[in-house]
């Protein structure tokens, strides 16, 4: 059968304008006569044996499901909908009506989506091909044989956090065909409900803004004028055996393919070895969130340079910065085409580009196909391509990251596997069927204890300075239903000196995999990154890391927000923080101040509710004792919301607990005081003490201070725990309510 599509998928998230629409497949919902419009859509899809979609509309979403708004933010605007209820355990399918072919220039459709709640597994968009002269005919008449060829062009698996997104998607095909959006439910989650909702359908002639699949020409793409020695060439099929592909990308993947075609360097004389050709993209404007950047690479022959993707600003001349490289001493030299990508962080006007060399004369032709992008970072592809130092998908491997070593017989807190019966699958996509994997913190290993920790750990970063953005995907979990304590994930800066936490999550409940980022600020001081696990309680449970990805920005926060970590923050997992016991010297105990005690048995700590310490404790049996501990010094300028959570141990009334604001030059400022014997709700106990949640306004300070938390105790014990700073957080209530307010007027 000749004429098996020939496509490319990018995905662009944001408004665009797009050349005008050719085909008739467009569709917003809009109301008519009372009902939500399909257009020229087929929803019943009985001739595919497929779950059919319905309409739906924000103000019944609680009636059959969907999203409460359509995609332009109005309630009584319609969308299609696929509900887990519709999908009756099988895939759904919505329908473009059947077109001819897109031509060499492709097309580009564009969609708005939505997904949500757990009972759905992905949602997909095909392109199927028909092999029949009127397949409306045979849609239409299920009596007709109808004999179609489906392939994927974009998957999602995750939910879209409660926001329509924005895709675009760039196929070409020489048969009818039409475009299915396709939506599964998750066997996993049966019981539960779920969706996906479709919305503003538009078809446009020619690639989606950037991408190129080279059938006709080099799209928005063009060579250098004057940085390079020779230019980019479009070819068809290689007339050299021993370089160059014999067809494109797609048509060496499957063999019904016999149209497309691709760039190429040519290595034959007069080119010299050394000379390099550059293909330079558009000008990309800045964005927030960065790219990821999809392409396919053809290296072979016996005498290849190398092929580096640069990163070139718009504001100097030449001014480029290597993002992805591949030398020849890194590939087969055979004739296929990898899968390659790259994350491109956008804070300025930059344009992409595409440098190759050449190796041996005539023996060395590099080629570039399946140019598009998709939003949010990527690790590099093939591994070890990046020029920075953490990229890695696991599949393959823990690239540059070290992993400790584990015994063949006993289980591993920390582990390279793949998804299982109790564990989820990993999180790289792939169009391919392959076995992915990812890094495994395992907290049901019989060999753990509570708070014991294990890191993977980058290699040493060599950049002088700059801040980077370290992403990763994160699954925690447990399969008790009712425990909600597991463990913490953090990632901690390793100085040569000290180790500094800069994000973390704790004790969360996830039902699919998350996104995370977090800086890291790289100044001359050598510097490695870890991301540790620490265990919590004994549960059936893991908490999972996949997709690490580095690139420079200056845009980037921590995301979630919850998971920021400032210096002065403290859970007392194995240490003080960096808080200072300010009464501790050598030749006195440590059960005189303020310590973290080992086999306490009266209180499991508030973290992870367990047993052993984890927490700040002051104790004295008959005799007076006062201990303080200091905060690291807190930014001027900067309300703090200061919260922690304590609990006394023992009926004691001479019992007192104060924090107070220290500031160089001047007395200190109490902003906090209770005593034991004004705790009443629930009152003091000696066999079940109970930890209390406690917080206080700091308000803004015209230089640096430090917070000094002041305990005294006779024949009783406080315990401190998870002290947590929340910069610019003015709405603080006074608690307990049994606090004395104290004017801070300093």
């Amino acid at each position: 059968m000749r004429g098996w599509r020939r496509l490319q998928l990018c995905l662009l998230l944001g408004a665009a304008t797009w050349p005008a629409a050719v085909l008739s497949q467009d569709c917003s919902f809009n109301e008519e006569n009372g009902e939500v419009s399909t257009c020229d859509l087929v929803m019943d899809v009985a001739a595919f044996h497929r779950s059919p979609w319905k309409t739906g509309r924000g103000s019944s979403y609680l009636w059959q499901g969907g999203p409460k708004e359509d995609a332009q933010g109005s309630s009584s605007g319609g969308y299609g909908l696929a509900t887990v209820t519709d999908m009756a355990r099988k895939e759904a399918w919505m329908v473009t009506s059947p077109a001819s072919t897109t031509g060499p220039e492709g097309s580009c459709v564009t969609f708005s989506f939505f997904m949500g709640q757990l009972g759905v597994e992905s949602m997909k968009v095909l392109l199927i091909t028909y092999d029949s002269d009127d397949p409306m005919q045979a849609i239409t008449n299920t009596s007709i044989p109808l004999n179609f060829r489906p392939m994927t062009l974009w998957r999602r698996r995750q939910t879209t956090g409660g926001d329509w997104r924005r895709a675009a998607i760039t196929y070409s095909t020489r048969q009818k065909h039409s475009i299915v959006f396709s939506a599964s439910p998750d066997a996993s989650y049966t019981r539960y409900r779920g969706f996906v909702a479709v919305d503003d359908i538009i078809f446009n002639a020619g690639p989606c803004e950037n991408e190129c699949l080279f059938d006709q020409d080099f799209c928005s793409w063009n060579n250098a004028l004057d940085e390079d020695d020779f230019d980019w060439s479009l070819g068809w099929s290689s007339n050299k055996r021993g370089t160059g592909p014999a067809k494109d990308q797609a048509s060496s993947l499957d063999p019904h393919v016999t149209t497309g075609g691709y760039a190429y360097i040519d290595s034959e004389s007069p080119r010299l070895s050394g000379e390099t050709a550059r293909l330079v993209s558009d000008v990309l404007q800045p964005r927030e969130e960065p790219l990821c950047f999809h392409f396919w690479v053809n290296m072979h022959g016996g005498g290849l340079g190398a092929l580096r993707l640069l990163h070139m600003s718009t504001d100097e001349v030449n001014a480029t910065t290597v993002l992805w490289q591949v030398n020849p001493d890194s590939t087969s030299g055979t004739d296929l085409w990898y899968a390659c990508q790259q994350t491109v962080a956008i804070d300025q006007e930059i344009q992409l580009v595409l440098e190759a060399s050449v190796g041996s004369v005539g023996a060395g032709d590099i080629s570039l196909d399946s140019f598009r992008f998709t939003q949010g970072p990527c690790p590099s592809q093939p591994s070890g391509t990046s020029a920075l130092w953490g990229d890695c998908t696991f599949v393959g491997g823990t690239c540059k990251w070290q992993v400790p070593g584990r015994s063949p017989y006993d289980c591993a807190f920390l582990s390279r596997v793949s998804g299982g019966h109790y564990d989820p699958p990993g999180h790289t996509e792939s169009w391919f069927h392959f076995t992915d994997k990812y890094m495994k913190f395992d907290l049901n290993c019989y060999t753990n204890q509570p708070r014991d920790r294990a890191a993977m750990v980058s290699p040493k970063i060599k950049e002088d300075s700059g801040v980077f953005c370290l992403s990763f995907w994160v699954y925690m979990f447990t399969n008790v239903a009712s425990q909600r304590h597991l463990g913490a994930l953090q990632v901690v800066l390793m100085y040569p000196n000290k180790n500094v936490t800069v994000w973390r999550l704790q004790n969360k409940q996830h039902s699919h995999w998350n996104y995370a980022q977090v800086p890291v600020p790289v100044l001359s001081d050598p510097l490695q990154v870890g991301i540790e696990g620490v265990q919590g309680p004994k549960v059936m449970g893991m908490m999972g890391v996949d997709d690490i990805t580095v690139f420079s920005s200056s845009q980037c926060s921590v995301v979630p927000a919850s998971a920021s970590v400032g210096e002065a923050d403290c859970t007392f997992d194995h240490n003080f923080c960096h808080w200072k016991i300010e009464d501790h010297t050598a030749d006195k105990p440590d059960s005189d101040t303020w310590h973290l005690p080992r086999d306490n048995r009266l209180i499991k700590d508030h973290t992870f509710n367990a047993d052993g310490g984890g927490f700040a404790y002051l104790f004295s049996f008959r005799s007076k004792k006062e201990s303080r501990i200091s905060s690291p010094k807190l930014a001027e300028n900067t309300p703090y919301c200061l919260s922690f959570w304590f609990s006394e141990i023992y009926e004691d009334e001479d019992a007192e607990l104060s924090i107070a604001r220290v500031r160089e030059g001047e007395e200190e400022v109490v902003v906090w005081n209770i005593k034991q014997k004004e705790l009443t709700d629930p009152p003091v106990s000696d066999q079940s003490p109970k930890w209390r949640y406690a917080q206080v306004l700091l308000e803004s300070q015209p230089s640096e201070y430090q917070v000094v938390i002041h305990g005294k105790v006779y024949d009783s014990s406080w315990a401190l725990d998870d002290i947590t700073f929340f910069p610019d957080r003015t709405n603080c209530k006074l608690l307990p309510r049994k606090v004395q307010p104290v004017r801070d007027d300093a």
